[in-house]
């Protein structure tokens, strides 16, 4: 199996549930408030252990409680963890998502020391990028940072899986070197300006990311399923319909099990099917790294769909 590095944030997960959103300056009661372990960094990898994946994390903490709690899970979901730093110049970051009762959320980062990770870390722990073969990231951490680990995957020849979320304003020097572009259908068109509300649009808007340099383009459709493109290969992925309870971590479970399939050469089809039945499972339980499911619940939800189709 592939070893899966993931270079990405932590946040830590204040989520409140209401009947609905509040509007401007307004008040009002909420249902249930929870806190747990999240960040797209660390979700992809415990996405990815939790299927049995070889999952190591590099990223950047607060010396608090919200950094142990963050180590703690990445010990008890086996994702190595000896490269993750920590600092005493900020705290452990936190995201505050807010969920109405149809499962659609709201969510507000606060990146703390996610934004201390630097590329001189990366240079520093280069055996440890050498060493793996799926490099992971997003944009919770510094953009040069992103870059760096872009540069030193493509210098050692690397699957480079480029999450850019939350969206931001890239660089396209670097967009030859990534492997997998996988914006969801909102990210994809603050990258490339088109109008992703259609299905003729989400086609324009992956041959715009094809046309700036990114070698493949997939772009997640929440449950609508997913689009991928190259140059030779398009693909509808269908998702699976479930009862949708928190949407938090859809993006990063469907990242995390990608990268898994790819991990165990499975081709790329496959492992977009594969990534949809892990998301939808996701999406029906509370929380972002709680709702992530083991590969035996992700078996068993495939054969109970095989099953009701025969």
């Amino acid at each position: 199996m592939k070893k899966i590095l993931v270079i990405g944030s932590f946040m830590t997960d204040l989520v409140v549930q209401s009947e609905r959103f509040c509007e401007e300056g307004e008040t009002i009661i909420g249902k249930s408030f929870n806190q747990f372990t999240g960040g797209k960094g660390a979700n992809q990898a415990v996405a990815a252990a939790r299927l049995g994946g070889n999952v190591e994390m590099i990223g950047e903490l607060g010396k608090d409680s919200f950094g142990s709690d963050q180590i703690d899970s990445l010990e008890n979901n086996n994702v190595k963890h000896e490269n993750v730093l920590f600092t005493d110049k900020a705290k452990s970051g936190i995201g505050n998502p807010q969920l109405d009762s149809s499962g659609k959320n709201r969510i507000v980062v606060i990146p703390g020391a996610n934004m201390e990770l630097k590329p001189s870390d990366l240079e520093n722990l280069d055996d440890v990028i050498q060493s793996s073969d799926i490099i992971v990231l997003q944009l919770e951490i510094p953009l040069e940072t992103v870059y760096k680990a872009i540069e030193l995957g493509n210098k050692y020849n690397k699957i480079v899986i480029l999450n850019p979320a939350p969206a931001a304003e890239l660089d396209l020097k670097y967009a030859s070197m990534v492997s997998y572009m996988t914006p969801n259908e909102h990210e994809a068109e603050l990258l490339t300006g088109v109008d992703t509300s259609t299905e003729a649009g989400i086609k324009k808007a992956a041959q715009a990311l094809l046309d700036q340099g990114y070698q493949n383009v997939l772009i997640t459709l929440g449950d609508k399923g997913s689009y991928f493109k190259n140059n030779n290969t398009e693909l509808n992925i269908s998702s699976y319909k479930v009862a949708a309870v928190d949407t938090t971590a859809a993006g990063d479970s469907f990242i995390g099990a990608f990268a898994y399939g790819l991990a165990n050469d499975k081709d790329v089809e496959e492992s977009l099917s594969y990534a949809s039945a892990v998301s939808a499972i996701a999406v029906t339980k509370m929380g972002a790294q709680p709702s992530l499911p083991s590969k035996k619940e992700v078996d068993d939800f495939l054969t109970s769909k095989a099953t009701v189709n025969e």
